[in-house]
């Protein structure tokens, strides 16, 4: 006898679905609206394009005038040249912080401010450095409040300033935080001249010598070396008003040269003549 196949039975395909209206419609809604959104998108791009375009080259909004405040020692037409901005250029379109920051590299400026005024007027509000000393290290430079030494004297630039030396060229690179410091101790030391009443004159004084061992010493018109170290300026300035009435009683200031209060407690002297211990 034959033995009867077993027969394979494959599942009935189902008849595709369609969709029904509502669903075709609602999709080809949702289609048409992004359609829409996309073209609003790129009209409203273009449009504001267009408007940006047409106010970069309307008159109202070209450069005309340019106002510089705070200038002292520095010119309007040196500020101008800075900032780098061309007359007739577009307002909007100059970048207010690029234009500062160009400024500020300027070494005579230590801050700025640019704005726009409309129309055709952009404002350039400048904070100057203020020389405070002159530093000589080969070469001779300004100093400032913060005992930065930023630019080079040039020819005919102011020199009745308190002059700051024993600096080497080489020592401005390799140890120029630790000048700076003692240029701040210096500056600090001529306003303390000024309120401690010790006699001792900021105006009497010819320079203040920088020694990164010994710290600070000045030297007075008058032809003596006053050496005072490091710190304790207060109380080295009382000793010295001190010590200045007592030489004078015993007619013996006016031989004093060379006098070193680098001591707690007591100043050496030297004199043209003797040397003096009191």
């Amino acid at each position: 006898m034959f033995k009867k196949k077993p027969r394979l039975i494959l599942p009935r395909e189902e008849p595709p679905v369609s969709p029904n209206r509502s669903e075709i419609r609602k999709r080809n809604r949702l289609i048409l609206k992004h359609a829409l959104l996309v073209t609003l998108t790129v009209d409203s791009a273009l449009a504001l394009l267009l408007a940006y375009l047409f106010f970069l080259h309307l008159p109202y909004f070209s450069l005309h005038q340019v106002d510089v405040i705070g200038i002292r020692h520095l010119s309007r037409s040196e500020i101008v040249e800075a900032s780098e901005v061309e007359r007739g250029a577009n307002l909007l379109a100059i970048d207010l912080r690029a234009v500062a920051a160009r400024l500020k590299r300027h070494a005579w400026i230590s801050s700025a401010s640019v704005y726009r005024r409309f129309p055709g007027q952009l404002i350039i509000e400048i904070e100057e450095r203020t020389p405070r000393a002159i530093l000589a290290a080969d070469k001779l430079y300004y100093i400032d409040q913060q005992a930065e030494f930023f630019t080079r004297l040039l020819p005919g630039d102011p020199v009745d300033l308190p002059l700051f030396t024993g600096v080497k060229p080489d020592e401005l690179q390799s140890n120029g935080s630790e000048i700076r410091e003692m240029i701040r101790n210096g500056l600090n030391l001529l306003e303390l001249m000024e309120r401690a009443g010790s006699g001792l004159n900021p105006n009497g004084i010819a320079e203040i010598r920088l020694d990164l061992d010994e710290g600070l010493s000045l030297y007075t018109r008058s032809g003596r070396l006053l050496v005072l170290g490091r710190k304790d300026f207060e109380s080295k300035l009382h000793r010295y008003g001190r010590l200045k009435k007592l030489l004078a009683q015993r007619g013996e200031w006016q031989n004093a040269r060379i006098i070193n209060l680098d001591f707690e407690d007591r100043a050496i002297v030297r004199s043209d003549k003797a040397r003096l211990q009191g």
